[in-house]
């Protein structure tokens, strides 16, 4: 295949999918992922796409988790705060917890270090709250990623199996309400997030409008493997799910 043919085909794929996987186009093109990763390159210097850890994705549906993670905390922050606030009264002294990696987590964070709790996480944006921490905090260790503010691997995975979580606070990279379907887009921190979810009692994905009817390249899972949906908003045009909790300034409200 002639490289016009691959960069067309490359093309399509993001605007289908938002975000696409390395391996999955050289596995579908049957070439190299060496040339896919040039493909990758030139389009991006063609201002036609984003390069992201594995993959690429398209400009239009970059968002925290394609983007260097600090520079994203303040996007949707009033949203992100409302659905954290309620989030942290699900918590109860003595629970131990996962927090996921992300930008949604950090409000949470700020919330749940002031009770008497364990905390457990590989979001390395925690370090500037631990100073001021009531609880008990363990930073999960692995290869560290520093774009994503996270630590992953087979470490982590290893040091994660160890706990218990009474419930584990997911973020996601984009969420298909119409399917009901969660989507990620970094495979290692996908492994995370599953087993986090594997261990937990109960499990809560936190989100802010800006993720409805996006999507990754990789399926985290069904929209009912969680216990509730923490959102600030219905998806596009009043959809939802039955685990939904909508949260705004007049309080939460569930989905009956």
């Amino acid at each position: 295949m002639i490289a016009a043919e691959r960069k067309r085909y490359i093309l399509e794929a993001l605007n289908s999918r938002g975000c696409i996987s390395l391996k999955e186009v050289a596995k579908a093109l049957e070439v190299a992922e060496i040339t896919i990763r040039r493909d990758f390159e030139k389009l991006e210097a063609e201002g036609k796409l984003k390069r992201v850890q594995g993959g690429a994705a398209a400009l239009e549906e970059l968002d925290g988790a394609e983007l260097a993670t600090p520079q994203k905390l303040s996007v949707n922050s009033r949203e992100k705060s409302l659905v954290a606030q309620y989030a942290a009264s699900l918590v109860k002294d003595g629970d131990c917890v996962f927090i996921d990696s992300g930008t949604t987590m950090y409000p949470l964070a700020n919330l749940l270090i002031r009770k008497h709790i364990q905390i457990i996480t590989n979001n390395t944006l925690l370090l500037n709250a631990i100073k001021k921490s009531t609880a008990r905090i363990f930073l999960i260790g692995g290869e560290y990623v520093p774009n994503y503010n996270m630590s992953v691997g087979p470490f982590a995975l290893e040091m994660l199996r160890q706990f218990y979580f009474d419930c584990a606070f997911l973020s996601c990279s984009g969420f298909d309400v119409t399917n009901q379907v969660v989507y990620s887009t970094e495979p290692e921190s996908m492994v995370i997030k599953q087993t986090a979810m594997e261990i937990a009692s109960k499990n809560y994905l936190l989100l802010d409008s800006s993720k409805f009817e996006k999507r990754g390249f990789l399926k985290l899972c069904d929209a009912g493997r969680f216990d509730a949906i923490l959102c600030n908003q219905c998806g596009l045009n009043g959809q939802e799910t039955d685990n939904m909790v909508f949260v705004s300034e007049d309080g939460p409200k569930e989905q009956k």
